[in-house]
């Protein structure tokens, strides 16, 4: 009899596990449970299907008939509801309990929904699946002005794709610049002024401290006593981890769901990926992290005891008709001393930074041509004189 294999959740994490288990060619009967009701999908390109008549065809990672060729059950629509590690059993929303030899979490995480009063209001919009974009877009296909709350790269490409429809945008970061983790003070003020090239309006320094109106919102009435209207309000200032379930199942957690070098919770047989792990404190919530997660799960509920090899950090954009790389440490400790290396055109950027004579980060803006050489300079601490060398 084969053994079974749940996966919980189909994002790049559960997707990314989903594939390695199938590459192994052992016998496994494996389940899928997604809330989606579709396949996976790229996630990054939500916010593009916002300004498109249809989905692009890139979206799908996989269809419905790939599953059914590779006899995998999958449950759309339904969500975990119970872990119950001393039977081996699972309980989902529908009421339906499967037994499992072996789990894999791969919940993915939700959008933070700050405390400022009138957030609950029906035009206050957020962006993390399918269903949040069709509804964002009804809104900015048929609206006028717009506020996001957040000023990353994912409220900046939401408004970006929000002008191709022309609406007026205004975004307002708290922070005193954009993309101060991903970007140094020079960088941002270059980026800042490429998002402002795409007729974004952009607010810094400042928080959100109402929405106003009565059903609707009509506005945010931010800290400073400015007053923006608005016909519809989108927040973008980042996720946390959907550890439900495994906290009241008596798994570790903190933030998200602790794993170990293996992906391991603190019980047997239960492994955790992507957006709801926490390796050694850290959750980066990034895409790339969420595909190796993925995949060292998979191979360790095969047996393989293969350990996890932390994904250095890095940023990959392209929207605000720009490119964007960034990658490692960008000069962001101020205790340290950083040699730095700036080159700089009309259209391009770029600036590598050293500790030790060692790459540890780097900003590419424009060309990024040298991505992939700067993303193993930094993983593999390259010295300066390697990485010079290696780029002529």
């Amino acid at each position: 009899m084969n053994k079974k294999l749940i996966i919980v959740g189909n994002g790049a994490a559960g997707n990314s596990a989903l594939e390695e288990i199938l590459a192994s060619g052992e016998a496994f009967d494996i389940t899928v449970v997604t809330m989606e009701a579709t396949p996976p999908y790229y996630r990054p390109m939500l916010s593009e299907y916002i300004s498109e008549t249809e989905i692009p065809n890139r979206f799908y990672l996989h269809n419905h008939d790939w599953y059914v060729t590779h006899g995998i059950d999958i449950k759309y629509e339904t969500a975990l509801d119970e872990i119950h590690p001393e039977l081996k059993t699972i309980k989902l929303s529908n009421g339906e309990e499967l037994q499992y030899d072996s789990l894999i979490l791969a919940t993915g995480s939700r959008n933070f929904i700050p405390p400022i009063p009138g957030i609950d209001k029906s035009n206050v919009l957020n962006l993390r699946d399918l269903t949040d974009a069709e509804t964002l877009k009804k809104f900015a296909w048929h609206k006028k002005t717009a506020v996001i709350i957040g000023g990353g790269l994912l409220g900046l490409e939401l408004g970006w794709q929000m002008t191709k429809l022309n609406v007026e945008v205004t975004v307002v970061e708290m922070m005193e610049r954009l993309l101060p983790r991903q970007l140094d003070a020079e960088a941002s003020v270059l980026f800042e002024e490429k998002v402002k090239e795409t007729g974004i309006k952009v607010i810094k320094g400042v928080q959100t401290k109402e929405i106003i109106g009565t059903e609707v919102a009509h506005g945010v009435l931010l800290s400073d006593g400015t007053i923006l209207p608005a016909d519809f309000i989108a927040v973008s200032i980042g996720v946390r981890a959907e550890t439900t379930s495994a906290r009241k199942a008596g798994i570790n957690t903190d933030r998200a769901i602790i794993v170990d070098d293996f992906m391991k919770t603190n019980i047997e047989g239960i492994f955790a990926a992507g957006d709801c792990a926490e390796y050694k404190g850290v959750n980066y919530a990034i895409w790339p992290e969420a595909i190796e997660q993925g995949r060292i799960a998979a191979l360790n509920a095969l047996g393989k005891n293969v350990p996890y090899v932390p994904v250095t950090p890095f940023n990959i954009y392209h929207g605000l008709n720009l490119r964007l790389f960034s990658i490692g440490d960008v000069g962001s400790d101020t205790n340290a001393s950083y040699d730095i290396y700036s080159y700089s055109t009309e259209d391009h950027f770029e600036k590598f930074f050293y500790k030790s004579g060692k790459v540890v980060g780097g900003i590419l803006i424009g060309d990024i041509s040298k991505s992939s050489k700067l993303k193993r300079a930094v993983t593999e601490e390259m010295s300066r004189e390697d990485f010079e060398s290696m780029l002529n």
